[in-house]
């Protein structure tokens, strides 16, 4: 997926349009509304998904400060005062987000701000035409910058891209839509892709079909021979996993459930990607092996050597 597709099927993809939509009512404002429309817009600043996504994104910033050094720069002339907007554009655009909050909230003097900073003339209206040329503008495209960001690792999305088909429609849509909501910028999306994958991993160990100890079990079994030092860590991977979805916030949503901050979803989405991935791959190199006469229910039993006891489920 492109960054304008991903873009356009973002989890910010409405909040977007509301900052545009406030944009565009504060260009058209009179100079009396302009730091109520502004609010509307700290609004959608404030409002999930949109929010949580700022919080990961952006610094920590000392606007006061700033603002004071800011200030210090007027001559006698209007508009003589300098905006020295940090360089590092996460930083600015924390920056600009704490001036909008300031006038909204009334702590910043709309008029006296503008007329210090720039070259208006006496007209109210070319302020707040100033203001949203020179601030609203580049604020708003640079929060869309720094949703273009999200990196995920070059190895990961190769994985992504190469992941086998499980033959199961229910589980490849729910790997494909973990997938995509994992590279969203916006880490209430990141929430729902490892609900999305969580869900996939528990679709993965009924596919073998009836007792679901006996065909998780298989599933393993077609990754590592039983018995193996390899195949016993992959269990207890497996077991792991499956006990961190019943005890985080990923399967429940119980009160005495653990809720995970944006990097503890990264970590664990990788971990059991990466689970899955070598499952999925085990059971793709399996179902080609086919000069090896494997027997013709193998996928739905294991390897040819599992003891048919009936064995625990995780």
């Amino acid at each position: 997926m492109t960054q304008t597709e991903l873009a356009a099927s973002s989890a910010l993809t409405v909040a977007f349009q509301d900052m545009e939509d406030a944009k565009a009512d504060f260009q058209q404002a009179e100079f009396k509304e302009a730091a109520h429309v502004l609010n509307r817009l700290v609004a959608v600043f404030d409002r999930e998904p949109l929010a949580s996504f700022l919080s990961e994104a952006l610094p920590s910033v000392d606007f006061d400060d700033w603002l004071q050094r800011a200030e210090a720069t007027a001559g006698s002339h209007v508009g003589s005062a300098h905006l020295n907007w940090p360089h590092d554009r996460a930083e600015r655009v924390s920056m600009q987000i704490a001036l909008c909050r300031y006038i909204a909230a009334k702590k910043v003097d709309f008029l006296n701000f503008v007329h210090s900073h720039f070259h208006v003339g006496s007209s109210l209206s070319a302020h707040v035409f100033v203001f949203h040329a020179k601030i609203l503008e580049p604020l708003l495209r640079d929060i869309r910058r720094l949703s273009e960001l999200r990196q995920v690792p070059s190895i990961l999305t190769q994985a992504i891209g190469r992941i086998p088909q499980s033959g199961d429609v229910t589980l490849d849509n729910l790997l494909q839509l973990a997938c995509e909501r994992f590279r969203d910028p916006a880490p209430s999306a990141r929430n729902d892709a490892i609900e999305k994958l969580w869900d996939g991993w528990e679709r993965l160990k009924t596919l073998a079909g009836g007792n679901k100890g006996e065909s998780a079990q298989a599933m393993l079994d077609a990754v590592a021979l039983p018995g193996s030092r390899f195949r016993e860590l992959v269990e207890t991977e497996a077991r792991a996993l499956t006990k961190i979805g019943n005890e985080f916030h990923i399967r429940h949503f119980e009160t005495d459930k653990t809720p995970l901050q944006p990097a503890e979803v990264d970590y664990l989405f990788h971990r059991m990607f990466a689970l899955i991935n070598l499952i999925l791959n085990a059971r793709a190199r399996a179902a080609s092996e086919e000069s090896f006469n494997m027997p013709a229910d193998f996928m739905q039993t294991g390897r040819a050597d599992t003891p048919p006891q009936e064995r625990e489920a995780f």
